[in-house]
């Protein structure tokens, strides 16, 4: 086993990371956003060992740079995870949203059952905790903002309820799988595209791409269920776990259905001969406005309208 890409994608992967970690705008998030993906790309060139060495290098990597919390709960059960759970899918030619569902929800799975373990061995309650801490956060926040002088910014924070955070705490989590699936999504397709353009004839180059992709035509059974969920909670104020069981599922089939819009915005930029960079511009213009309840409107319309005639030509 060649050690050269091991150590160049473990050096990348955490160094990715730690750039994810230092509060520098914009530039962060975007280098946590795709710090697995070199750890896919070693993956489907080196195979499964090579993958899981340049984790485990990695991981040791973050441990000298953040201590050993941030190397296991950051990068190992998190980062690493979702890397090797997408290049398996991708190495076994999965479906893309059966990879970017499993390396979404591996990594909040791990992380939820050790954090659930850990809360019932101090028999503690994790909803409670929870708020307890949201509150405290708060708290601090006022007080600091007071302090140097941003008065307004700590007077808007005193708004936010004991309601609110209720409600939050029990959305979180929709709200943490709703955002692991939206970095499987991206790592997916980055790596796609890097293994694509540099091997045209890779078996990836089958997959569906993201202008004819479609969600599966059984899920929207699961969108009814969930609607009947958050009604009947609505109904009958006691059924309050079916309400925010309901409202969590809610975000997952919004995070569906807006992959859906994009996909078929990014179709007609296609057809329409708009070039790949103004492309990319355009969905960042077009998610970032108020115009994303409209894409999301449209992937579930495309349901039944099937505007790019998908089904049509599957049947056929």
């Amino acid at each position: 086993m060649p050690f050269r890409p091991v150590i160049i994608a473990a050096l990348q992967s955490a160094g990715l990371c730690a750039l994810g970690l230092f509060p520098i705008p914009i530039i962060s998030q975007i280098a946590l956003l795709f710090s697995p993906v070199p750890l896919i790309l070693v993956h489907l060139r080196e195979g499964r060992r090579a993958a899981v060495l340049a984790i485990i290098l990695a991981s040791l990597l973050m441990a000298a740079l953040g201590g050993w919390h941030v190397a296991l709960l950051v990068f190992f059960l998190s980062l690493g995870t979702m890397a090797l759970a997408i290049a398996e899918s991708m190495a076994r030619g999965h479906r893309p949203e059966q990879a970017v569902i499993l390396g979404g929800a591996l990594p909040v799975f791990l992380i939820g059952s050790l954090l659930a373990l850990l809360f019932l061995k101090a028999g503690k309650d994790p909803l409670s905790a929870a708020e307890a801490f949201l509150r405290n956060s708060l708290t601090e926040a006022k007080e600091t903002y007071a302090k140097i002088g941003l008065g307004d910014v700590a007077q808007a924070l005193s708004f936010v309820s004991d309601s609110v955070i209720h409600y939050f705490v029990r959305l979180i989590p929709g709200i943490i799988l709703a955002t692991s699936l939206i970095q499987s999504a991206a790592c997916y397709g980055m790596a796609r595209s890097l293994i694509i353009r540099r091997t045209p004839g890779s078996p990836l180059a089958q997959a569906t791409p993201l202008a004819l992709w479609q969600a599966p035509d059984q899920w929207v059974w699961g969108l009814i269920v969930t609607l009947i969920l958050v009604a009947w909670g609505t109904i009958d104020p006691a059924q309050t776990t079916a309400f925010f069981v309901g409202l969590n599922l809610v975000l997952l089939y919004l995070l569906v259905y807006l992959a859906q819009g994009v996909a078929l915005v990014e179709y007609l930029l296609r057809k329409v001969r708009v070039p790949a960079v103004w492309r990319g511009f355009l969905h960042t213009i077009i998610l970032a406005l108020p115009s994303i309840v409209a894409v999301i409107a449209l992937g579930v319309v495309d349901i039944w309208a099937d505007f790019r005639k998908v089904r049509r030509s599957t049947a056929s």
